[in-house]
């Protein structure tokens, strides 16, 4: 069992931690309980102690399960079996014992009592990054670096408190910041952040990149004028209607062909 404080001060937080950790013990689970996940910097011994503890791993902390699965992916390269979001409506103590087996030795409690500072950074979610580098060329602070084919938060600290810019402008939805008041950009269940069309438009304005729909390359200050049809990638103006390609419809369009593939009598037979 995996459980993680909150950063700061507050009683009741405080209190609901120390009686799951007691209810947990008692039931005959043995708890290391540590600072915030998030919070931990990247080869803190936290993150060796966690790597290291046997069995299925349920976490309970005060992040999204899916910001909870991520951390541990990446820094302790484990996946748990079951993680808990405490701040959530759900009863926590409930769901831990309703998804591991029943214990069969005495429980036990320790922790690890090591100094964190609040901290805000971007968490990238692997199993939908694509390595685009959309978000190494957006940013503007040298967070990101390309490492081996794949995109590294090489400076995370380096990230200015409170910008989510570069989870907006991912195409895939892959970057996480899990102390955002907003949920999908957060990762809380059931949400997934879509491309932000501002977001989008700013990032083919600032590299320069032609867009993959339109073929343009945006300009700063660029719009359409009134009643005319606009790219919904980059916002560049085009001439037609029919020329503001929408990637829903090509989603569409794409699936279709699959299904004719697969279906007796389609295009594939």
């Amino acid at each position: 069992m995996l459980l993680c404080r909150h950063l700061g001060s507050d009683a009741a937080r405080t209190s609901l931690e120390d009686d799951l950790a007691r209810r947990l013990s008692d039931s005959g689970r043995t708890v290391l309980i540590t600072p915030h996940l998030y919070h931990l910097p990247h080869g803190s011994d936290a993150w060796h102690e966690i790597a290291a503890l046997p069995g299925d791993l349920a976490v309970l902390g005060w992040i999204s399960p899916r910001a909870i699965e991520c951390l541990l992916r990446e820094h302790a390269g484990i996946e748990p079996a079951i993680a808990v979001d405490l701040s959530g409506p759900d009863d926590p103590f409930a769901a831990i014992e309703a998804a591991l087996a029943p214990a069969e030795s005495p429980g036990d409690v320790r922790e690890l009592d090591l100094p964190v500072s609040a901290r805000w950074y971007p968490v990238i979610d692997r199993s939908r990054c694509t390595s685009c580098r959309h978000c190494l060329q957006f940013c503007l602070f040298g967070v990101y670096e390309a490492q081996e084919r794949r995109v590294v938060a090489v400076r995370p600290d380096s990230c200015k408190d409170g910008c989510p810019a570069c989870a907006r402008v991912c195409p895939h939805g892959a970057i996480i910041f899990p102390l955002s008041d907003e949920p999908a950009i957060a990762g809380m269940p059931g949400t997934v952040m879509q491309p932000d069309a501002a977001a989008r438009r700013m990032f083919y304005v600032r590299t320069g990149r032609h867009c993959p729909l339109c073929g343009k390359v945006a300009e700063a200050g660029q719009q359409p004028a009134p009643g005319e049809a606009a790219c919904v990638e980059c916002g560049a103006p085009v001439e037609r209607p029919d020329e503001a390609p929408s990637l829903v419809h090509e989603e569409i369009d794409a699936l279709i062909s699959e299904l004719d593939a697969l279906t007796p009598g389609g295009e594939g037979e």
